[in-house]
């Protein structure tokens, strides 16, 4: 322990520093219950208590800012929790309070270098985000689909899982809700909102009870005899059989066990991928529900409009015509038609009509714009229609992709292939040289200067 006031070594027999003269007695009662907190911070961690530990540390902090061990002990919490933006930040100020021989060094470098951990985090916080903006808007099934991505890509973000749980009481899916708090006190035994939610459920309905198991049989209490007769008779004749009768029942686990397991295990393979399609389609299904309700509410809020306002005027006019943007825009969306979405969404402005109505379908595009979701969709149809040879199709679905996604390389390359094979080598040209000069670092830089050099010599 150092003195608060000129930094020297402190002796634990003197309630005075020997070197300035300082009063230490309080100072070291505070060290001592900092120190307090933090093993009991550390307690409540190994127990998986994290919210409990998290606590502890904060409080210990409190009290000694400088306790290193406590701030890289709540990082690690803070990470467990999903929450890996505070646990940065926590290592960071560790890392300025001691600058050498910090084990926050370590944290910080393995967080930089697992790259694709580090984007899957920030991405599910994005998701997570836009999950709760549904559930406001009152976008349940959206919601919930969001939420179970954000899941999949950070098992351990609490946050998540307590909203679920809510969404699932809200929709009295009693049963999923209480499952969703389980899982979340697997990973926080102490998460006090988890708590009070499964205490609410009880109320709500009381889990089932446990089937009584059955007793099997007598034998199971009592010593099973062996009869005489079947110990004492032992031939050779009923050895061969019992032989014979053991390769048959191998050979019936080989043919209706190991090769069925084999069969299994290709059409899991399948049922992952189907289990994904099933999933995106879900989601385009949830948001076409969501704008067809709002295209209604809109269609009738335009019609007032029509009938109050006078049609000469011009900004009747200018209100008319974005209603009748946002409509258009509505109605591709809900047909596939992800081109003239994208064209559309370019030119509508979504402040040109204040109505509650006009800025959820303008909201609710937006969102599906700025994620994956219409990205991932003209990826999808300009992959479909490349392998079906409508290289002219794919280049218009991958061209639609680089305006939605303008730092993806992929849509870039795809179009230049599908132009250089469908004629247009001008445009091919082009965008090749977009990979070059914009994406210097993309996987398909040297196939780009291949296909360059094979075009120049054309």
């Amino acid at each position: 322990m150092r003195c608060y006031r000129c930094n020297s070594k402190l002796s634990e027999s003197r309630d005075i520093c020997t070197k300035c003269g300082a009063d230490i007695r309080f100072y070291k009662k505070i060290i001592y219950t900092s120190n307090q907190y933090y093993n009991l911070g550390l307690m409540k961690a190994r127990a998986r208590d994290l919210t409990g530990a998290a606590e502890s540390l904060r409080t210990c902090l409190q009290l000694n800012k400088k306790n290193i061990s406590a701030r890289n002990l709540l990082g690690l919490v803070y990470y467990e929790m999903g929450e890996a933006a505070q646990a940065l930040k926590e290592w960071v100020i560790s890392k300025n309070y001691k600058y050498r021989g910090n084990i926050a060094d370590h944290y910080i470098q393995d967080l930089r270098d697992n790259r694709q951990a580090l984007d899957g985090m920030s991405h599910s916080i994005h998701k997570f985000n836009q999950a709760l903006e549904y559930a406001q808007t009152g976008a349940v099934d959206l919601a919930v689909i969001q939420l179970k991505k954000v899941i999949s890509v950070n098992p351990n973000m609490l946050k998540a899982y307590q909203l679920l749980a809510l969404l699932y009481i809200q929709q009295q899916k009693y049963d999923q809700a209480r499952a969703v708090l389980k899982k979340c006190l697997e990973i926080d035994r102490g998460n006090i909102c988890a708590l009070s939610y499964l205490k609410e459920l009880r109320k709500m309905r009381p889990a089932s009870k446990k089937k009584s198991r059955e007793v099997v049989g007598e034998t199971e209490r009592e010593e099973v005899i062996i009869p005489v007769r079947m110990r004492d008779y032992g031939s050779y004749l009923s050895s061969a059989i019992y032989i014979l009768l053991g390769c048959a029942i191998a050979l019936g686990i080989l043919y209706y066990v190991i090769i069925p397991g084999k069969e299994q295990q290709i059409a899991a393979a399948n049922r992952v991928d189907i289990s994904s399609y099933q999933e995106q389609l879900d989601e385009l299904n949830a948001t076409i529900r969501t704008l067809e309700d709002q295209i209604t509410q809109l269609e009738g809020e335009k019609q007032e409009m029509e009938d109050t306002m006078n049609s000469s005027s011009e900004e009747s006019s200018n209100i008319q015509a974005a209603y009748d943007n946002m409509l258009e825009l509505a109605n591709a969306y809900i047909a596939g038609d992800m081109v003239q979405t994208v064209t559309l969404y370019q030119q509508i402005d979504g402040t040109a009509v204040e109505n509650s109505s006009y800025q959820q379908v303008y909201n609710t595009v937006r969102a599906q714009y700025e994620g994956n979701e219409i990205f991932d969709t003209l990826m999808n149809q300009g992959n479909a229609s490349l392998q079906q040879g409508n290289y002219s199709q794919a280049k218009t679905y991958y061209e639609a992709a680089m305006t939605v996604k303008a730092d993806q390389d992929e849509p870039v390359y795809q179009a230049a292939w599908c132009a250089q094979n469908s004629g247009d080598y001008e445009r091919a040209r082009e965008l090749y040289q977009m990979i070059l000069t914009d994406f210097p670092r993309s996987t398909w830089y040297d196939d780009a200067s291949q296909h360059l050099r094979e075009l120049g010599i054309s």
